[in-house]
Formats: structure tokens, C-alpha cells, sequence
């Protein structure tokens, strides 16, 4: 199928079914509303763009590859739209990302090779031509080395031939006294300055330290991360996670007083945090995500690019507080209390 006329039947009958749409309405046949019918069967877009590179890939993996997931990603939200519920994005997109591995597999093992009359022969680059010789130039010491040995000759019968070279000499001590007593001077200065550079540095590598011995990182490329299934003191955390749950327990915590900061990240999968329903401890939560659904202490989202903003009563005034900052791109967040 040839890439023209496959542009061409679809924006015909994309025209052609908006016209039809506006004339059911104007006949008061139909009631549909056109951003109604956008906001459905937006999706549908995206599966046409991944079926076009499909029929015009011409055995080429990475379109193949490429269709394969807008077909996969426009089929999953057009279902959505049409409330045909079947997984959650995070789930989705877990199937989603190994199933592109193993076709990426597949291609590599049975990609065809191609022929070698196919490659391009470059055509043999023509040698240039050398550039003439340079003229030989007249010698300058011969031009003008008649007056030069003459006034040389003059100088060392007036005053002699050693004058010149004891002047020399004493010249060269007295620069070599002065570059002494200098690099003495320097020497010392760099020393000092080497020795409280080290002082310094060893003091604040002492710091770094201790401030990070107070941290918890934790981190996971394919996999859940759980935190909470036993009693612990918590301090300020990170996690961040590419592919995976995580679940944070904050029930059966030591929460100190003070604030307390938690950085939760991750690319595809689900976000649960479960914290204790506590009158002293005050919860703030900054969380956003691209695809999926959010349920924060009293508010919940749903769409593409949410974010919600939230804090539970009193918190200026409790004296534990908890700073939540969740981010997803793909994957529903939940924030609970619980007790």
C-alpha cells in the first residue's frame, strides 16, 4: 500500500464521518456532542499511526517494532475510554515492556541479512595535485652580515671581548639570587596552603559522611520494593524504581519529631503508602504522575498529568511531620491512613 494513498483515505474519511456526525445532529437523528466523540476516540489515533507504519514498513524491524507498540498503546486506552476495564496501567505496561523484549529478540535472531551488492561502492578519491616548490629564498645574514661583523669588530676593540660576557654573568646571578630567595618564599606559602586544604577537606568529607549515614537510598531497576513489614526508625528516605511496585508502611514506624522527608519515584508500576491516623504527626504530600489514577488522604485524580497538592489538618502545628514527594510516569499513587 503506498504511503499517498493511504494518507489520502484516511483524512477523506475522517471528513467524510464528521460530516456525516454534523448532519445526523442537524436532522436531530443523533445527540453527540464532537468533543465527546474526541475525548472517546482519541486512541484511535494512535492505532492508525501504528497500523500505518505497519503496512508500510517494508520488512523493516524497527517500524515493525515501533507499530507494534502504538497498536498495543492505543488499543489499551481505546478499551479504557470505552470502559472495558481489564488491568491497571501499571500492570499494562509490566506485560507491555517484556513482550517488546522478546520481540526485539526475535528480530535479532531472524532478521533478514541483507544483500551485499546493496551497499553503496564509494567512488575512489581522485589524488591532488602536488603544489610547485617554493622559490629558494636569499639568505638574510648575507645581506646584511658585512655591517653586523663590522660593528661587532669596532665594539670589542674599544672595549674589549670579555666585557660583554661579565656583564652577562652578573646579570644572570643576580636573577638567579632573586628566583632563589622567591621560590623559597612560594614554596613555603604552598605548603601552609596544602596543609589547611587538608584540614578543611577532611573535616567536610567528616560531615558528608555523618549526614549520609542519616539517609536511607534504596533503589531497583526491575522489582517490588517493600518497606514497613517490621518495626523501624524512620529517617529520610529516597527510593527510586524503573519497572515495579513499591509499598511504603509507615504503621509501624518511629517517627521522630521534626520533619521527616520521603522521595518516592518511579517509571512504570504502582505507588502505596500507608501511613498511621496519629493527631500529632502531620502529613504533606506532593505527587504527580503522567498515566494513571491518584487517591491522596482526601483527594483522587484520574486522567494524564495529574498532580495533587495536599496536607492533612494541623500540620504547621504537629510536631512530627512527613514530607511525601511521589512521582510516577506511568502507574497509579495511593496515600492512605490507616488506624
Amino acid at each position: 500500500m503506498r504511503k499517498g494513498w493511504s494518507d489520502r483515505f484516511f483524512g477523506g474519511f475522517v471528513l467524510i464521518g464528521v460530516g456525516v456526525i454534523f448532519l445526523l445532529q442537524q436532522m436531530g437523528y443523533v445527540d453527540i456532542s464532537l468533543g465527546s466523540i474526541i475525548s472517546t476516540y482519541w486512541p484511535l489515533i494512535l492505532i492508525y499511526a501504528g497500523l500505518k507504519n505497519l503496512l508500510t514498513s517494508r520488512g523493516q524491524g524497527g517500524s515493525f517494532l515501533g507499530a507494534f507498540i502504538l497498536i498495543a498503546i492505543g488499543g489499551y486506552f481505546q478499551a479504557r475510554a470505552l470502559d472495558w476495564y481489564i488491568v491497571s496501567p501499571g500492570d499494562f505496561f509490566k506485560f507491555l515492556v517484556p513482550g517488546f523484549l522478546i520481540l526485539c529478540g526475535l528480530h535479532v535472531i531472524f532478521k533478514p541479512n541483507r544483500p551485499a551488492s546493496s551497499k553503496k561502492m564509494k567512488a575512489p578519491i581522485e589524488p591532488m595535485g602536488f603544489p610547485p616548490e617554493p622559490s629558494e629564498l636569499p639568505n638574510l645574514s648575507d645581506l646584511d652580515g658585512g655591517s653586523q661583523s663590522t660593528l661587532d669588530k669596532q665594539f670589542e676593540e674599544k672595549f674589549g671581548a670579555s666585557f660583554g660576557n661579565r656583564k652577562e654573568n652578573e646579570i644572570k646571578r643576580n636573577s638567579y639570587e632573586f628566583d632563589d630567595s622567591d621560590g623559597y618564599e612560594e614554596e613555603d606559602s604552598h605548603h601552609k596552603y596544602d596543609r589547611r586544604h587538608k584540614r578543611h577537606k577532611v573535616e567536610f568529607d567528616n560531615f558528608e559522611s555523618s549526614v549520609n549515614r542519616e539517609k536511607v537510598n534504596k533503589s531497583a531497576f526491575i522489582g517490588d520494593v517493600h518497606m514497613g513489614r517490621e518495626y523501624f526508625e524512620l529517617k529520610p528516605t529516597n527510593i527510586s524504581q524503573f519497572i515495579g511496585d513499591t509499598v511504603l508502611d509507615l504503621t509501624k514506624a518511629q517517627i521522630p519529631y521534626g520533619k521527616t522527608k520521603i522521595n518516592i519515584s518511579a517509571f512504570i508500576g504502582d505507588i502505596k503508602i500507608y501511613v498511621p491516623d496519629d493527631m500529632d504527626l502531620g502529613i504533606k504530600v506532593n505527587s504527580s504522575s503522567f498515566i494513571g489514577d491518584m487517591s491522596i488522604l482526601s483527594q483522587s485524580k484520574s486522567g494524564f498529568m495529574s498532580s495533587v497538592q495536599t496536607c492533612s489538618p494541623y500540620f504547621r502545628e504537629s510536631q512530627k511531620k512527613i514530607v511525601i514527594n511521589v512521582s510516577a510516569f506511568i502507574g497509579d499513587i495511593k496515600v492512605n491512613t490507616v488506624g
